[in-house]
């Protein structure tokens, strides 16, 4: 291909998939949401039905096909025209009262699809899907509390889908308008700049090389502008129109929280009670607003427009003034005349409240379709430039960039299930041993698995997955010394691969805990080279900035890609997804720059340990850096700060905004800080730095206790992390070098990631304890107290290092 049109030809492609992205991503979120929206509507409805279900129940009645149940139940399918079915089945399964509307009978599947919602509310999973009918079902208790039955209702999702096609169609077409134009822009300029590209390849000096990587880094930055301009004017356009969609759902929320309400006083006008004389309707009016708190006020008028009665919902906010569009009225009839209405007031609170989560979900998105965009043309860009150079060995920063790839697209791979593992957990700890496995030895030699407790058991592939992580470090840091990082960043991706294999065909927990198992030992052999190939490389900051921008990147991408395809296509489609990604980075490790140092042969792991707890400076920088900076991110940021901001009343949205600021600093960040770091040498200052800051930002969130100073302690943090988490690694990598003699620099890397990782594992139940003792403000005040006695000390040690270096030299002298 020409030289001057391959950055064309290749920048067309990029943009091409950035938008097929992003498309993509946006029409499964309008999908997923108005589902979500239309199955909380419904199960608002079938509360009410099940209401009435259980004070039959509460008679001693049995749960029979009646007259009177049948009618009530058809009046139910004639006001909402989604609903297809209400059936009642007993505590076994069996069917007892069945109403469907006239096209029931033709629809085949649909018994199946009951038993398949009752066995999935039973085992607290997802309600089933099938073709375009949704259902839910909700167990029916008798007056002793006593499981009697179950209420299963089938709706449709045909006019939910068509909302979606229609938002769709209205997106695409200026989607492919904003991608020619960026086409033809980049058609236009691309050939002027490409020329140092060429003339790169038919000269061998370095100045035409030079020129040469100008002329890419010029492309580099016309496409990344192209790309975020596009993907930003796509993600604007897919939230204005959503917004316009979901403005749809408030008239029929409110209609079907009427209904809950209209049967009950249209009985007992009909009983000829005139509506002014009816007695206690506020209390009766009161519990249903635990509908929700969009539901501000329920007021009754008569036919003349006057309040008769009026309710008010005690969890509704108190700036609840409601627009003209809030406000939605319903008639109360009585043998087909208008005996008075009902007002159903919504709080404008949490809707906007809504609207802003939604904003957050549609700027994820856009997040995600810009960091695989940009991580893949990084990606590019760095074997271009690699492929630019004559020299053997390449020099570090582009042996560092060719990393980043690799690890990008393995952890992203690693990252898809992190949204719902812990749901399909609990599934499949309904099933703990294979199906095939039934009435065979193996059954019989596993069976105390299958005997644990289910609590437990579900929470098992999380906890293996950390387990393995901490076990095999240290063995992954013995065989990276052995036979090289690249080896072993091979072995990581096998072993990734036979775990995504293993969670696509897992039908049992056994399975998924042997998945996350592989999955855990690929984590610790990835990261373990990682850092041994960043160590080699001589760049160890800004090597350590590479690591946390490819693992932050690819948390944020993989967590947001996993839980949208979750929901279209199913675990399968997740894991089969992993692998894809698991592939690309096997591919992206071809003809990587090998470094070449000498393999060593290390001691033994006893050994080795033991060696390393004898030494002062590893167990410092472990006990006074590495586990206070785990206490630090896993405890305070990860488990205490969503926590504290909730406790204060705060909102999702601005949660979620609090923490999305820590990830784009430390993305922000990280990589001029490390490259700080390497010219100044100044690790160690910088991590002493970040703790005495980490301390007293935890102790002015304790003092003031507002959500102002804990949004501000989360953005600290990732400050913090950006330059502290390179410039701490580049002190291990340091010391396993050069100070810790006897010990191969990759085993002491793999103990320090061993303990670490215990660390994390204990941080999150430990700050909980904090609390349960000391409050929110309490906790964080002792943590930040802890983190700047750490400082102090691990200050105090370097000072009296570098004193004991001067007096040895003096004594040289």
């Amino acid at each position: 291909m020409n030289a001057r049109r391959k950055p064309l030809w290749i920048g067309i492609l990029l943009l091409t998939l950035g938008v097929a992205l992003l498309l993509f991503m946006n029409y499964a979120k309008f999908s997923s949401t108005l589902e979500g929206r239309e199955r909380a509507r419904h199960t608002m409805l079938a509360t009410h039905l099940a209401k009435t279900l259980e004070a039959r129940l509460a008679l001693g009645l049995e749960l029979e096909d009646t007259a009177a149940l049948q009618s009530a139940f058809r009046l139910e399918l004639r006001h909402d025209a989604r609903l297809r079915a209400i059936v009642a089945l007993d505590a076994g399964g069996g069917r007892r009262i069945v109403v469907q509307d006239e096209a029931g009978d033709a629809r085949a599947g649909a018994p199946e699809l009951w038993e398949e919602a009752r066995r999935a509310a039973a085992s607290g999973q997802p309600m089933p899907e099938r073709g375009q009918a949704g259902s839910l079902a909700l167990p029916l208790q008798n007056a002793f509390g006593v499981r009697a039955g179950w209420l299963v209702l089938e709706y449709d999702l045909a006019a939910t889908q068509k909302q979606a096609h229609q938002a769709f169609n209205r997106l695409w077409p200026g989607a492919l308008l904003a991608l020619a134009a960026a086409i033809v822009l980049l058609a236009i300029l691309a050939p002027r700049m490409a020329r140092g590209v060429q003339d790169a390849g038919e000269e061998n000096d370095e100045r035409r090389r030079e020129q040469g990587r100008r002329a890419m880094r010029r492309l580099g930055v016309l496409l990344s502008l192209l790309l975020m301009l596009v993907q930003g004017a796509i993600a604007w356009r897919a939230y204005g129109l959503f917004s316009e969609v979901g403005a749809e759902d408030a008239p029929r929320l409110a209609a079907t929280f009427a209904h809950t309400l209209t049967p009950g006083l249209e009985r007992a006008l009909a009983l000829g009670i005139p509506i002014e004389d009816l007695r206690g309707v506020n209390d009766w009016l009161q519990p249903a607003f635990a509908n929700g708190a969009e539901f501000a006020r329920v007021a009754i008028e008569n036919k003349d427009g006057r309040t008769l009665f009026l309710a008010d919902n005690p969890a509704a906010g108190e700036d609840r003034a409601a627009t003209a569009d809030s406000v939605f009225r319903f008639a109360l009839t009585v043998r087909g005349e208008t005996a008075g209405q009902l007002v159903v007031s919504l709080d404008p609170n949490p809707l906007a409240e809504r609207t802003r989560q939604l904003g957050i979900e549609f700027a994820t998105l856009l997040a995600i379709g810009v960091l695989l965009s940009m991580e893949v043309l990084h990606g590019m860009l760095a074997r271009n430039r690699h492929a630019h150079s004559q020299h053997e060995q390449a020099d570090a920063g582009r042996m560092l960039a060719r990393l980043r790839l690799p690890l990008f697209l393995y952890f992203t791979g690693s990252e898809l299930a992190r949204a719902f593992l812990p749901m399909w957990a609990k599934q499949l700890a309904q099933q703990p041993l294979p199906r095939l496995w039934e009435g065979t030895p193996l059954e019989q030699w596993f069976a105390p698995f299958a005997l644990l407790p289910e609590s437990l058991r579900s929470t098992l592939p999380i906890s293996l997955f950390l387990l393995t992580i901490a076990l095999v470090s240290p063995f992954a840091g013995r065989q990276s010394a052995r036979h090289g990082p690249l080896r072993l960043l091979n072995t990581g991706l096998l072993l990734a691969l036979g775990g995504h294999v293993a969670a696509l065909l897992a039908d049992s927990l056994l399975t998924l805990c042997v998945a996350r198992v592989l999955t855990g030992a690929s984590s610790g052999f990835i990261t373990v080279a990682a850092f041994d190939y960043i160590g080699r490389s001589g760049a160890r900051a800004r090597g350590m900035a590479v690591y946390l921008a490819a693992y932050v990147a690819a948390g944020i991408c993989g967590a947001g890609l996993g839980s949208l395809l979750v929901d279209r296509a199913g675990t399968s489609g997740v894991f089969a997804l992993g692998i894809a990604f698991t592939l690309l980075a096997a591919l992206s490790l071809l003809h990587m720059p090998r470094q070449t140092h000498a393999a060593h042969a290390p001691t033994p792991l006893s050994g080795a340990l033991l060696h390393l707890l004898r030494q002062p400076r590893f167990l410092g920088l472990l006990v006074l850096v590495g586990l206070p900076m785990q206490l630090l991110q896993q405890g305070l940021l990860f488990y205490w700060a969503p926590l504290a901001l909730s406790a204060q009343g705060e909102s999702t949205s601005f949660i979620g905004l609090t923490m999305m600021a820590y990830f784009f600093l430390v993305l922000l960040l990280n990589a001029p800080a490390a490259r700080w770091a390497d010219r100044s040498g100044r690790h160690a200052a910088i991590v002493l730095a970040g703790l005495a800051l980490a301390g007293a930002m935890a102790l002015l969130a304790a003092l003031a206790d507002t959500p102002a100073a804990i949004a501000l302690a989360v953005a600290a943090i990732g400050v913090i992390w950006a330059a502290g988490f390179p410039a701490q690694g580049a002190l291990v990598l340091r010391l396993g070098e050069h100070d810790l003699a006897g010990v191969a620099p990759t085993v002491a890397i793999g103990v320090y990631r061993m303990v670490e990782r215990i660390g994390a594992m204990l941080a999150a139940p430990a700050i909980a304890l904090m609390v349960a003792g000391a409050g929110y403000a309490g906790t964080s005040g002792l943590i930040g107290a802890l983190l700047l006695l750490c400082a102090l000390l691990q200050g105090w040690l370097l000072l009296r290092d570098r004193k004991s270096v001067a007096t040895v030299a003096d004594d040289g002298v």
